[in-house]
């Protein structure tokens, strides 16, 4: 097996509110001294963690925090991050090369409860399980008695301190002479004020904004108005159109996206999207490319993290019916990644715990879930 990824050396992805630093974004964490850095500006790019796994992968030894979120997927024959890396720089031997792209996740805040994602990345998930308990769920261990200890880890006891990170980090891109690119995603990252100042410090780098549209059509236009001169792109989060839209990525409406969508079209920024692909996506994932392939790049990033909703836990009627459309359609799939997607077969667990969380997502929301295909929700025992 070989350990090298190209990531390693040239992304870094920086979630302010938790004071995490995580390299590559599929990496596991670690949390930066603030008092460090402070000492070492310029330096956030080589703690000495960072600087051991380099070394390590050019020696083709793995290091621990990629075992998180590539290793063990790719050891099992599932897709991983470094499935689709495209080593645009070749391979690099230097453990100081220069940041190239930086992710910035400002805060948990977030309007959406998408069917995938959890507290560790939206306040409207933390607010249901603080409200409604934990999901009992066997094999998704973060939405169980875990988040409790996960949150109170990532929530912030004191402004003063995110301010002092957020003010360091602002010094860190001064400082990043050679950085071509920064992400900034949240939650969402346009109810946050703060981007203000990070579209300021960036300058002419290209600016990517990771934002599943959950605001107010006025905060929306009033962005597009100020930003209109700058390098920015509008990654967009979606999958799915209509009901499964709306259900997938609950709390946006189908067509008020829509308008939202035309709305940043028209201010002429330029807008790709970012598919998050589950099971369900792959129920109605023709109709949003019909919609949208033609015209739009698609970024397509398999789940992983949790187990019941990775595309192949399917009934065999949805996998084929995906897999003939795919085969007519695989242009858009840069990487492949999409093309044995439904190969492995789902565990009963899985299915046991894709049923359970359906009705239990569904009831919390009282929202109506039988336009699901009739055979997937007889297969999951949900309907006969």
């Amino acid at each position: 097996m070989d350990y090298y990824c190209s990531k390693k050396f040239t992304d870094l992805y920086v979630h302010v509110q938790s004071r995490l630093l995580y390299n590559c974004c599929k990496a596991y964490p670690e949390r930066i001294n603030l008092d460090w850095l402070e000492k070492n500006p310029g330096q956030l790019f080589y703690t000495k963690t960072m600087l051991q796994d380099r070394r390590l992968m050019l020696d083709n030894k793995p290091c621990d925090s990629c075992d998180f979120g590539c290793y063990k997927y790719e050891r099992q024959g599932l897709p991983s991050q470094r499935n689709k890396v495209d080593a645009y720089y070749g391979t690099i031997t230097d453990i100081q090369h220069p940041l190239k792209h930086l992710d910035i996740a400002l805060s948990t805040d977030c309007n959406l409860t998408c069917l995938y994602c959890d507290p560790e990345f939206s306040t409207s998930w933390h607010k249901d399980i603080e409200t409604n308990g934990t999901y009992d769920l066997a094999t998704r261990k973060t939405t169980g008695k875990n988040w409790a200890t996960l949150w109170a880890k990532m929530k912030q006891k004191n402004r003063s301190t995110g301010t002092k990170f957020f003010n360091l980090l602002l010094t860190e891109i001064k400082l990043a002479k050679d950085l071509d690119s920064i992400s900034i995603a949240g939650g969402e990252p346009l109810l946050n004020n703060n981007i203000d100042d990070l579209v300021k410090v960036a300058g002419d780098k290209k600016i990517t904004i990771i934002t599943g549209l959950g605001i107010s059509d006025i905060r929306l236009e009033n962005f597009l108005n100020k930003y209109k001169n700058k390098n920015i792109i509008f990654k967009v989060s979606c999958e799915t159109t209509g009901n499964y839209f709306e259900f997938l990525r609950y709390g946006n409406k189908w067509q008020n996206f829509l308008q939202k969508i035309k709305k940043i079209s028209d201010h002429n920024f330029k807008i790709r999207f970012g598919a998050t692909i589950t099971n369900i996506t792959l129920l109605d994932f023709h109709n949003f490319y019909d919609m949208f392939g033609k015209d739009y790049e698609i970024v397509i990033n398999p789940i992983t993290e949790r187990p019941f909703l990775e595309p192949y836990v399917l009934d065999e009627t949805s996998k084929s019916n995906f897999s003939k459309w795919y085969e007519n359609n695989k242009q858009f799939d840069k990487f492949g990644v999409m093309s044995n997607i439904c190969k492995p077969v789902a565990s009963k667990l899985q299915i046991k715990d894709l049923n359970k969380f359906i009705l239990e997502f569904c009831k919390r929301r009282n929202i109506d879930y039988t336009f699901l295909p009739k055979h997937f929700l007889h297969w999951l025992k949900i309907s006969s």
